[in-house]
């Protein structure tokens, strides 16, 4: 049966907060980000990389925090929720990587 065409697409959303110790650390992360997508579609505006995939987008946002530490937050909105929580997944995985990486090349070398 079809759809209505006044009936509005449901739209499913995500959202998740990163935060990063200095700028450096912020743009290294969306130069991954971008890798890590690149057979996407991507947009860049000032504080704002989107990045299209089908039936939807992710969406990254920083803002400075009074405590000198700089907030990502990410924002992931689908038409599918199938399409979109594989694409969370994927997003989550590549934080979970990203911090991983920071908190191991933080930590001291042991000989």
């Amino acid at each position: 049966m079809k759809k209505p065409l006044t009936e509005i697409a449901q739209i499913h959303s995500w959202y998740f907060e990163k935060s990063f110790s200095s700028f450096q650390t912020y743009e290294q992360f969306i130069n991954w980000l971008r890798i890590e997508f690149y057979c996407f579609l991507q947009s860049d505006q000032d504080a704002l990389l989107t990045i299209y995939f089908p039936n939807g987008k992710v969406k990254v946002r920083h803002q400075e925090t009074t405590d000198s530490l700089l907030i990502s937050k990410i924002t992931i909105e689908s038409k599918c929720a199938k399409i979109g929580l594989k694409m969370k997944k994927k997003v989550s995985e590549f934080l979970n990587h990203i911090e991983n990486y920071y908190n191991y090349s933080q930590s001291p070398v042991l000989n």
